[in-house]
């Protein structure tokens, strides 16, 4: 025999698990990462945009830690204003910004010739994504 009030909470466990299952996912963020070249030329303007909004459209306050991979070593970050030697990722700057983000970096002699990443790693509304972009940067 059951307790008076079981098919009461048994109904609540029910509906509280409907509720769980279909519940919406956190809202999706929408990111993008356009340059101006993929073979930018050694000391140059290269031109960079990061976007982030809302499913919907909206402008996101967000943050990026910029970086140059080589394979899949990073050998350059953003520090301070500028993009600088670095081993280690960690030791980038995260930079604030709201909906879009743009730049410009000239590239040093140093990088001409093997093929790199631009990466930029992009932190918007509890998400995390990750863009990149080939770079292979040709001699002045």
């Amino acid at each position: 025999m059951r307790a008076p009030g079981t098919r009461a909470v048994l109904g609540v466990l029910v509906l509280a698990l409907l509720v769980a299952v279909t519940a919406p996912a956190a809202t999706s963020i929408r990111t993008k990462l356009t340059t101006s070249s993929a073979t930018p030329t050694v000391g140059e303007a290269w031109r960079y945009t990061i976007t982030v909004r809302s499913a919907g459209g909206a402008p996101l306050a967000a943050r990026a830690r910029l970086q140059l991979l080589l394979g899949t070593t990073i050998v350059g970050c953003w520090k301070g204003r500028a993009m600088a030697p670095c081993l280690d990722g960690s030791r980038g700057d995260w930079v604030p910004f709201r909906g879009r983000r743009s730049g410009v970096l000239r590239f040093p002699a140093e990088s001409a010739g093997p093929k790199l990443t631009f990466r930029a790693i992009v932190r918007a509304s509890g998400q995390t994504r990750t863009l990149r972009a080939p770079v292979t940067v040709r001699p002045a």
